[in-house]
């Protein structure tokens, strides 16, 4: 990770912490803004930048990604990098545990992203084993075989927002909706949204509902 991430602080005591990842190929300048827009003003945003590596997709082309990405078949088993998700995985943990040193512990924590990096965040609720104080998933999937990931015994307390567009032309609205079926079986609040007519993006309408997901898992 050489770029340093864009770190929005609180405007008065924090209390709270987003760390929000974004898509294939952007850096952690492009939902900053975005965030900073709706961010209540006890919450510090943490929107880190993927490191510059080969993706399979793109011809070998180095991008900042959280992992490769080998074909778009949503029905092929070996389409994500498993190694490196789990990679990407263990480093959003890790930044989750510096906000320990500002005294802020992982239930006041949400962890999110868009497209791979609501991927990662996806699969970092569901593996981790820690509760953090909620998730967010825009636009995403959970990357692997569900089959190969270890998931707790006991249902997962992490409360999920996942969001798509129905229209969504790079990760269908069909896996997103597939992905809300096994996080269900798994996590015991977990809600869905779908943005009729939205593709692969963000509109004003989901950052008010991240808005309110975000005041209401960690309020004040």
């Amino acid at each position: 990770m050489n770029i340093p991430p864009v770190i929005l602080n609180a405007g008065r005591k924090h209390t709270a912490t987003l760390v929000f990842l974004h898509g294939l190929g952007d850096t952690g300048m492009g939902w900053a803004g975005a965030l900073n827009t709706i961010k209540p003003d006890y919450l510090k945003v943490i929107c880190p930048t993927a490191p510059m590596i080969p993706v399979s997709i793109n011809g070998g082309m180095a991008m900042p990604a959280w992992y490769d990405i080998m074909s778009l078949d949503e029905n092929d088993k070996l389409r994500e990098d498993s190694a490196g998700v789990q990679e990407s995985v263990n480093y959003l943990v890790n930044v989750v545990n510096g906000e320990l040193r500002h005294n802020i512990h992982p239930d006041r924590v949400i962890i999110g992203g868009f497209s791979q990096g609501g991927a990662v965040s996806l699969r970092t609720a569901l593996t981790s084993g820690i509760k953090f104080g909620g998730c967010i998933g825009l636009s995403c999937y959970l990357p692997g075989d569900i089959e190969d990931i270890s998931v707790p015994a006991k249902s997962i307390e992490t409360p999920v927002l996942q969001a798509h567009g129905d229209s969504d032309e790079v990760v269908s609205y069909a896996r997103g909706t597939k992905t809300s079926d096994i996080l269900q079986k798994y996590f015991s609040n977990h809600k869905f949204i779908t943005y009729k007519g939205m593709g692969h993006e963000g509109t004003l309408e989901e950052l008010q509902d991240v808005k309110k997901f975000i005041e209401t898992c960690c309020p004040e």
